[in-house]
């Protein structure tokens, strides 16, 4: 391995407090096997908590000097904010190493990153698919994953100092910032569909097939892991070298994963042991982090921010000046979000609804088929289909400033 390269990288992640103990377990794992601290961003408002951890560099966000850092942290969720950032703290970064790698925070180390390194050699960009392998069968719908959030997985990536790679991270950052939204139905999937088109402007960005990069619930199809003396191996060619446990279920380990997928049921014994030890790290990690609540969530007056009033202050950011803080309870944001009823009467916090919520939901469904089945015999298939396409735009407030008053 070129240790030359090592001496010169920066190991990175991102992450609001409560999930600082997955960025932990990460930080120690890059620890045992890279001899070196992670700098861990918190994307979250500075509080008086203990972040005195020999294996890890972890810095506040707020003291970063990002420009326009309260309008991004209002304006996108605590996913969509921690995401938009990390090209410009890349970039950042770039200024004092010449290589920088990013983790995300649910992702564990069980090998050296030595593949890394030794592709950062040769290739200023490094990225890795979601799978390598296409998905055929009905009962996981194709690729329309990859369809929807795109061809790589931006819980990993390494650069370069080279102008390629940083040319890179700016085109990529303007967009991240600018829109790093997760809105599906309009081709926007935070960082990662973004990417999807990136090879198209830079040629030396190089796909790594190494499959033991970023192993996850996403590519299980395609790869299995086994055991040997110098530690794991997947399809019994390449060594396991960090294993990312998005939404990793620490309740009930063996599932995986809490987002659906078809190993939710019956699990997968060849990853019993690495998800008991991780499960093992988070528990003793925890610290008390997991129940603090994310800062930019609420305002100085303790109302919650809940999405639809994030894209609402989307849609008129610009107009309301560049030095309102949009945390500050008062003046034009206080008027702006009582014309608009955009406070929760009991100050409950969002939780999203997914496609896995469907059954529970079967008697509304019913309801809302019988009024639409109404609306289409009273306006005729060509206009209902108008009407369909009208109920998508409209899905998107940010985009829909005649909806909010000022």
């Amino acid at each position: 391995m070129n240790d030359s390269i090592k001496n010169k990288t920066a190991i990175f992640t991102v992450c609001s407090i409560c999930y600082l103990p997955k960025a932990l377990v990460l930080a120690d794992s890059v620890y045992k096997y890279e001899q070196k601290k992670i700098i861990i961003f918190l994307i979250d408002k500075k509080t008086n908590i203990n972040l005195d951890f020999d294996f890890a560099d972890i810095r506040w966000i707020e003291d970063e000097n990002i420009f326009d850092l309260n309008k991004l942290a209002f304006i996108y969720d605590v996913t969509e904010f921690s995401i938009c950032i990390k090209p410009l703290l890349t970039l950042k970064l770039l200024d004092f190493f010449s290589y920088v790698i990013f983790l995300d925070s649910d992702i564990c180390l069980f090998d050296s990153l030595k593949p890394v390194y030794d592709s950062l050699e040769k290739y200023p960009i490094l990225l890795t698919p979601h799978y390598t392998v296409p998905i055929s069968s009905k009962e996981d719908n194709y690729d329309l994953g990859m369809m929807r959030f795109g061809s790589f997985n931006l819980g990993f990536y390494a650069v370069t100092s080279q102008t390629e790679a940083t040319d890179f991270l700016s085109w990529w950052s303007e967009r991240c910032i600018n829109l790093g939204f997760f809105e599906t139905q309009f081709g926007l999937s935070g960082d990662q569909k973004w990417v999807s088109i990136a090879p198209c402007f830079f040629p030396n960005l190089h796909v790594v097939f190494d499959l033991g990069l970023n192993m996850a619930y996403w590519n299980l199809h395609e790869r299995v892991l086994s055991k040997d003396s110098d530690g794991y191996l997947v399809n019994n060619q390449y060594r396991l070298v960090f294993f990312h446990f998005s939404s990793f279920n620490l309740k009930n380990p063996k599932v995986i994963s809490s987002r659906p997928h078809k190993w939710n049921l019956t699990g997968r014994d060849d990853l019993n042991e690495i998800c008991n030890i991780y499960a093992e790290k988070l528990v003793k990690l925890d610290c008390g982090f997991s129940s603090i609540k994310y800062g930019f969530d609420y305002m100085s007056n303790g109302a919650y921010i809940s999405p639809t009033l994030r894209r609402a202050y989307a849609s008129v950011a610009d107009e309301l000046g560049d030095n309102v803080n949009p945390f500050d309870f008062g003046g034009m944001i206080s008027r702006f979000v009582f014309k608009n009823y955009l406070l929760e009467k009991k100050n409950v916090s969002f939780k999203p609804a997914g496609f896995a919520d469907i059954p529970n939901h079967s008697r509304k469904f019913k309801l809302i088929y019988f009024f639409l089945r109404l609306i289409l015999r009273i306006i005729g298939p060509n206009r209902f289909f108008n009407l369909s396409l009208l109920f998508v735009y409209l899905s998107s407030y940010r985009q829909n400033r005649g909806l909010w008053k000022i």
